[in-house]
């Protein structure tokens, strides 16, 4: 069957800065080594008896609307495209559907229009429709909004004007105001960085030969019911419990009091965002201590995912400065060590029926530890991946499915997340706590070795601080300078330079 010509025409088009949001997309993505993430999909099934000109003329009136996908980014700017053609690839169905149109290569930011069609037919009918983004163009949020719209476009209701687009978020944040609230967010992640334990899993790689991640899912509807009730009794939202509820037994599992949960933020706060299309969720961090309480812990990380929303915007390239200073100012890599992935309403995973059972295998993590919730409603859904280094299989169904047992516990009262948990780490006796984190001080020593040769220095911790000894001779200034890039360089758990250098007598 030949392809579908799709043409498309906005009522604007020009040139504008970009966005801090296709700023942060920007940062990270790779059309050279794409990642899972570069490339959003969603399908939208044709009303019965639509023809192929029906579907041409809804997805030529969707990219028309929505801007951000007749928009070409580099060199700092977008150009939005008047108008264009689209070739969309049609195809009959065959099998389950299943892995219908894979997205193909990478998107070019600078000159691949950001949205790639196929359409799929059975008998020669058109009866679904595949987008493909570009995570420059749109976020999981956007993707949802697409998927609406379409549907409406090709039962043929009509839509409102789409009235916000990235040209004029990119004109909001060039303003004073705009650049106030930038700017005040990259202030307060810079202190959160700054005051914070910068790592919340200092284990030893207790199989230091493992590859990947030991990955497990839970599925359990007794824990999606007992979890709307520790919602509605606390006031927080269930995405908090669960994130509670893991902060909780990993915490346990690590005996670090505290931790920091990297998640997305969606962004969508203010009314002109909440139907805009374009890619504005950003990476935040919510800061977990724990307690005796669980209800207490939940109250806790609902309140700080509150705050730390409200700073979800921010420059990444300001707020990489900001670490780097933080880095060199504590003597220790901001580690990216536990992430949440909250993808409620967007999976296609197939979670069990009932309790915890091993993932699929084809699931990538970019962190030791990714906690991902995918269901709320009806039946709890969640996956964990641990660093094969450091935690056995075993370790990891227990840590998961002790989050299923505290939750159903939670409802009956309140309950001490330590009786759920998986018994805590051990560690050798060149381990110790300080500076708000565990420490590994033979690895410390290894690394100041490195720098300034064997025995220039001798690392102890003095009370609740690293100390390196050194000669009288030693010019402690460039030491420090020296066991800094050792440490930043090597980038490893529990390796952090001394906070101090005291000069031998004799």
């Amino acid at each position: 069957m030949s392809d579908l010509k799709v043409c498309f025409s906005g009522p604007r088009s020009g040139r504008w800065p970009i966005t801090v949001g296709q700023k942060n997309v920007l940062e990270w993505i790779r059309p050279d080594l794409p990642g899972p993430a570069d490339i959003l999909s969603t399908m939208v099934r044709v009303p019965r008896g639509s023809t192929m000109d029906a579907v041409g003329a809804a997805l030529g009136a969707l990219i028309g609307r929505q801007e951000a996908l007749r928009t070409l980014v580099r060199d700092g700017e977008q150009f939005v495209r008047a108008s264009g053609t689209l070739v969309a690839e049609v195809a009959e169905a065959t099998g389950t559907g299943h892995g219908w149109f894979p997205p193909g290569r990478a998107f070019d930011p600078a000159v691949d229009l950001p949205i790639r069609v196929s359409v799929v037919t059975r008998s020669g009918s058109p009866f679904l429709v595949v987008l493909h983004v570009s995570h420059v163009a749109a976020d999981l949020s956007a993707m949802t909004i697409l998927r609406a719209e379409l549907a409406a476009l090709l039962a043929g209701r009509s839509l409102p004007v789409a009235a916000y687009h990235p040209a004029d978020q990119a004109v909001y944040e060039h303003t004073p105001a705009g650049r106030r609230r930038l700017e005040g967010s990259v202030r307060y992640w810079a202190r959160q960085v700054a005051e914070k334990p910068l790592c919340a899993l200092g284990l030893p790689s207790r199989f230091p030969g493992a590859r990947g991640h030991h990955h497990v899912l839970l599925g359990s509807r007794p824990a999606a019911k007992a979890l709307a009730h520790v919602a509605a009794n606390t006031g927080a939202r269930p995405s908090a419990v669960v994130m509670a509820a893991f902060a909780a037994l990993l915490t346990s599992w690590t005996g670090a009091p505290e931790c920091q949960l990297h998640c997305l933020c969606n962004n969508r706060f203010s009314p002109e965002l909440r139907d805009y299309v374009g890619t504005v969720a950003q990476e935040t961090i919510i800061p977990y201590s724990a307690s005796p309480s669980f209800l207490r812990s939940v109250s806790q990380t609902n309140a700080a995912a509150l705050a730390a929303y409200k700073y979800g915007r921010y420059d990444p390239a300001r707020l990489s400065e900001a670490k780097g200073e933080a880095e060199r100012a504590r003597g220790m890599r901001c580690h990216r060590d536990v992430v949440v992935n909250n993808t409620t309403g967007h999976s296609q995973v197939i979670l069990p029926e009932a309790g915890v059972e091993p993932g699929t295998g084809d699931r990538v993590f970019g962190a030791p530890a990714e906690f991902d919730v995918y269901r709320l409603d009806g039946t709890l859904g969640c996956g964990l991946g641990l660093d094969a280094r450091l935690a056995t299989a075993d370790e990891t169904a227990a840590l998961l499915g002790g989050v299923e047992r505290l939750i159903v516990a939670a409802a009956g009262g309140d309950v001490d997340p330590a009786d759920f948990g998986i018994p805590p780490a051990r560690r050798g006796p060149g381990w110790i706590r300080t500076r708000s984190c565990w420490i590994d001080l033979a690895g410390v020593q290894a690394a100041a070795d490195l720098a300034l040769g064997p025995g220039v220095a001798r690392i102890e911790a003095v009370g609740d601080e690293l100390v390196a000894r050194v000669g009288r001779d030693t010019d402690v200034s460039a030491a420090a300078e020296a066991v800094v890039d050792a440490v930043l360089r090597e980038g490893r758990h529990g390796v952090v330079a001394p906070g101090d250098y005291v000069r031998t007598v004799g």
